[in-house]
């Protein structure tokens, strides 16, 4: 018996080791050929800009709303970017701005305070001048790190405003994303329930000139003169964008009980009579053939700086927007585009079977609507505060019962080393080591990306 077992013991590290051996050169292997493929497929983006005529005078709110609804579309579509002329100024450090929201909320969530704050406090200019076209979730995340490392400092007043603006702005945060301490979850409990109780008001947008494009926090963008209802009282995020204009955005008081109004003056670009000789250029060739409008489809590509563009005109026959135009891509090609949209429960797949389709590429999957994090559950918070978080661990027991249960009553029971399941992680833990040295080994001083470790805890399972 003694030796059937040992002999047992010798075949299950034999088999565990060849496969962890297996594991290891096709991880080095995969490690060498997957950055590759990568490489090969990453194509830069393109900017497009989208332009929707009217086909005739009485079809002006028909075009306008297709213009927004394709403009909207193109989000998500991979590897293209929007070209609007609605510039905005220093539009370019977007994504340092956001870097810098970004390692002030791990600083916070490390408890950092006083350095999380002070990135915070650099980064709030530049978030005023590029709110425009800032992320509403990025915004909300901004304010949420400067309320709690308000709260953090003592600043009762300030941190209260910060928070309010970060709820109203994005919804989805629980009291769990607040645990940094006992007065930071109290106060999102206050402000939460102020907010709850609060009244809904209605806001009237103007903008000089009419006609703009205006969104207020997330809800579905809307043509001026807009009115927004239900709207609860405080401070709401309202953008402006339209052609030939400088974008503009900022903070409006929503007071109870009343109809608000604002009236949003909108800036002129400094080249704006050369875009609307150039557009209503490419208007007058709407009619023609390829051969004839390419000359003023490149003239307003070249303006805007776009690699591609896409010029329709729209009418409206029966439930049906009908589109007729030209698409010119990098080398100036152009192409007649002729397409048909129902208005119906079809309508926003098939814009977006459309733009996929003309511009040759896929939409990224949809993402969850979550919160905006926060820091590592500190249950001795979560208890001064009264707050219960139901934590339960997850063990996972290869063998059983997906394998039988063999009883041991009687016999030397095996131990973690005697399992099979403990080789083969030997394997992966091994192949994730020989990857990583041939990662470091080969990657460019200059790379960046995500780091850090992953621990791997193997629980023994009494049988």
């Amino acid at each position: 018996m003694a030796r059937n077992k040992s002999k047992k013991k010798w075949l299950t590290h034999t088999a565990g080791l060849t496969l962890a051996t297996y594991l290891a050169m096709e991880a080095i292997r995969f490690s060498i050929c997957f950055p590759v493929a990568l490489a090969q497929e990453e194509q830069p983006t393109k900017r497009v800009a989208i332009f929707v005529l009217p086909s005739s005078d009485s079809e002006g709110k028909a075009a306008l709303l297709m213009g927004r609804v394709l403009r909207d579309g193109l989000t998500g579509l991979t590897g293209s970017e929007l070209v609007a002329p609605a510039p905005v100024a220093n539009s370019s450090a977007l994504p340092d701005l956001e870097k810098q929201i970004g390692d002030a909320y791990i600083d916070l969530n490390g408890k950092r305070v006083q350095e999380a704050m002070a990135k915070l406090i650099r980064a709030k200019p530049l978030l005023e001048q590029l709110l425009p076209i800032v992320p509403i979730r990025t915004v909300a995340l901004f304010y949420k790190a400067y309320g709690v490392g308000q709260v953090l400092s003592g600043n009762m007043a300030e941190a209260r405003s910060a928070l309010e603006i970060s709820l109203l702005l994005w919804k989805e945060q629980n009291n769990l994303e607040y645990a940094y301490s006992v007065e930071a979850l109290k106060l999102y409990t206050s402000v939460s329930a102020d907010l709850e109780r609060r009244p809904s008001a209605r806001l009237v947008i103007n903008t000089t000139p009419e006609n703009a494009v205006v969104v207020v926090d997330s809800r579905e963008p809307m043509q001026s003169p807009a009115t927004i209802t239900n709207l609860t009282s405080g401070q709401h995020l309202v953008k402006a964008v339209m052609d030939g204009h400088e974008q503009w955005a900022g903070f409006v008081l929503v007071k109870p009980g009343d109809e608000n109004t604002v009236t949003i003056p909108l800036k002129p670009i400094a080249e704006k009579a050369v875009f609307d000789q150039r557009l209503v250029a490419v208007a007058k060739v709407m009619k023609k053939n390829a051969e004839v409008a390419s000359e003023s489809l490149a003239n307003l590509k070249q303006f805007l700086g776009a690699d591609e563009l896409l010029a329709l005109e729209t009418s409206v026959v029966g439930e049906t927007f009908e589109l007729k135009g030209f698409h010119i891509k990098g080398d100036n090609t152009v192409f007649p585009v002729k397409r048909s949209l129902a208005r119906d429960a079809s309508f926003l797949a098939g814009v977006r079977e459309f733009l996929s389709g003309l511009f040759e590429s896929f939409y990224e999957l949809s993402k969850k609507t979550e919160g905006l994090g926060g820091p590592p559950i500190d249950p001795v918070i979560l208890q001064k505060a009264g707050i219960t978080a139901q934590q339960t661990a997850t063990v996972f027991d290869p063998d059983n019962p997906v394998f039988p249960k063999v009883d041991l009553k009687g016999k030397d029971k095996d131990t973690i080393f005697d399992k099979w399941w403990f080789w083969v992680g030997v394997g992966v833990v091994v192949a994730g080591g020989a990857a990583g040295v041939y990662a470091l080994a080969t990657s460019d001083a200059g790379a960046s990306g995500p780091t850090g470790c992953i621990e791997i805890n193997i629980v023994p399972v009494d049988q």
